[in-house]
Formats: structure tokens, C-alpha cells, sequence
């Protein structure tokens, strides 16, 4: 017994270390963002990503082919998963605040239940129902406050990032099993940037460019190795060891440790409304996933 808990351990805290700097990243993508732009920042965050994944899956995967059908297909995940959830957030996050960022990206978990559902022809659990009446009251009494950092235009631009996910998780569940992790990382990368590439070259040329400071390019440091190469390996390596379940009980904490950050490293303010939507935003998605979880048990039990 001691040994498999000991096997837990290392995957248990690849996990966390994701929450961790994910969480953080929400503060340090609204800094850079305001020195390096938007779709500029996303574009070269992934190409770099994918060039450091490309010698980590190169040699143990390079003889794997693709066929060009499954390329297009990626190419339409990055676009989802990439190119329009980063336009979004990194958009978002330069108008609003990370603290309500992290907040409204929480959402992500219940508009995937409810879309689950519908593509299931099932009716929602009563608990998800409520679940999503809580959270969207969360996002009203959010999305309307201005606290002199957080704006509205922002928080809509997140709910843009929410939706992109929520269709580039659909699509990305074709591919479970059929690649290593790291090779499709690789890939979305790779294709995410290349799309994001005349999102690039217009902002370039309609920004007067100015030669970011140390922090910006820190930050982009920290995003591209931290949060994408070595974040989506140790995630990748956790979830076979702890089960998707588990490990996605973690992302729980994710908009916790973006408010921190942001209160924190950026001094944003707290405010009644932060806490009451974001409150009914957390308690909102938890109860919605607790339903989803019993309806799964008692769907097997049956079965």
C-alpha cells in the first residue's frame, strides 16, 4: 500500500504544480499583454512551445505518420483551442482584470456538462440546472462591475475563451488514444500558430512597436516554458496515473489561485461583487459537476 501511494505522489504533484502556475498566468498574460500584443504574444508563444516539444517528440515519434485528413483536422482544433481561445483571453485579459478572468474561465467545466447532456439527447441533472442558474447570476453581478480594472468588454471577451475551449474539448476527443500527448501538443502548437500568423502581422502593422522591457519578456518566458511545454507534459503525465476525474477535480483551485495572483501581485482590488460572483460562479460549476458525478455512477451501477 505505501507503494502505490508513493506512485500517486509524483502525479499528484505534477498536477498541482499545473494548478499552480496556470493559475498564475491569468496576472502574468495581463501584464505582458499590455507591452507585447495580443495575438502577437499568443502567436509567438506557441510557435516557440512548439519548437522546444519538437526534440522531446521527434525521435520517439517522428516515424509516426499522420495522414493529411488528420492533419486538416488539428489544424481546425488549433483554430478552436488556440488561435481564438488565446485572441480571446489575451484580448480579455488586457481589458479586465485577472481576477475576473480566472473567475469567468471556471465556467469552462459546466458549459461542458451541458453540452455533454445535449449531445446525449438527456436532460441535465437538476443539480446542473441549478448549478448554471447560480453561476450565470455569478457572471451578471461579474461582468457588470467596474472597479476601475476589470471591464466589461473584457469579461465578454473571456466568455468568448470559454466558449472556444468548451468546442476545441469536443473536437480534441477524437484524437484520444490515436497520438502520443506530446506529439498532438506539438502539433495544435504548431498549427495554432501558424493561424494566429495574419492575426500577428495586422496587429504588428497597426501598433506602433515598441521594444518590450525584461518583465514582458520574462512573462512570455514564463508562459511558453512553464505554462505550455513543461505544464501540458506534467499534465499529460498525470492523468493516466490519477485518472481524468481526479485530476480535473484539481482545476477547482485554478480561479482560487488566479484571484490570489491577481489581489496579490497586481493589487486588484477586492471587491462585494468579486466575491459574491465569484462565489456563485465556484459554488455554481462544483454543484453542477457534483450531479454530473452521481448521474455517472448511477448510470453504471445500472448498467
Amino acid at each position: 500500500m505505501p507503494h502505490t501511494t508513493n506512485n500517486k505522489l509524483i502525479p499528484l504533484a505534477m498536477a498541482l504544480f499545473c494548478v499552480l502556475v496556470w493559475g498564475i498566468s491569468y496576472a502574468v498574460i495581463r501584464e505582458t499583454v499590455q507591452q507585447i500584443p495580443p495575438l502577437t504574444l499568443a502567436c509567438l508563444r506557441h510557435l516557440f512551445g512548439a519548437l522546444l516539444l519538437w526534440p522531446l517528440t521527434r525521435g520517439r515519434f517522428g516515424a509516426r505518420r499522420m495522414p493529411l485528413k488528420h492533419h486538416v483536422a488539428i489544424c481546425g482544433l488549433a483554430l478552436a483551442g488556440i488561435t481564438l481561445y488565446f485572441g480571446f483571453e489575451n484580448h480579455g485579459l488586457k481589458l479586465t482584470s485577472a481576477s475576473h478572468g480566472a473567475l469567468l474561465i471556471a465556467l469552462i467545466p459546466l458549459g461542458t456538462e451541458i453540452v455533454t447532456a445535449l449531445q446525449k439527447r438527456r436532460l441535465p441533472t437538476a443539480a446542473t440546472w441549478l448549478g448554471t442558474v447560480l453561476a450565470l447570476t455569478g457572471v451578471a453581478l461579474l461582468v457588470g462591475q467596474q472597479d476601475g480594472v476589470a471591464d466589461p468588454e473584457g469579461d465578454l471577451l473571456m466568455l468568448g475563451a470559454v466558449a472556444s475551449w468548451i468546442a476545441y474539448t469536443f473536437g480534441v476527443n477524437r484524437f484520444a488514444g490515436r497520438y502520443p500527448g506530446l506529439l498532438l501538443t506539438r502539433q495544435i502548437m504548431f498549427y495554432g500558430a501558424l493561424t494566429l500568423l495574419p492575426g500577428m502581422a495586422w496587429e504588428l502593422a497597426r501598433t506602433p512597436w515598441t521594444f518590450p522591457n525584461s518583465g514582458a519578456w520574462l512573462g512570455f518566458a514564463y508562459l511558453t516554458v512553464i505554462c505550455s511545454v513543461v505544464g501540458y507534459d506534467f499534465w499529460n503525465r498525470a492523468v493516466p496515473n490519477l485518472g481524468p476525474s481526479a485530476v480535473n477535480n484539481l482545476l477547482y483551485l485554478l480561479p482560487l489561485v488566479g484571484v490570489v495572483t491577481g489581489v496579490l501581485a497586481l493589487n486588484e482590488p477586492v471587491t462585494p461583487a468579486l466575491f459574491s460572483g465569484g462565489g456563485l460562479i465556484l459554488g455554481g460549476v462544483i454543484l453542477a459537476g457534483k450531479g454530473q458525478r452521481i448521474r455517472e455512477r448511477e448510470t453504471c451501477h445500472a448498467g
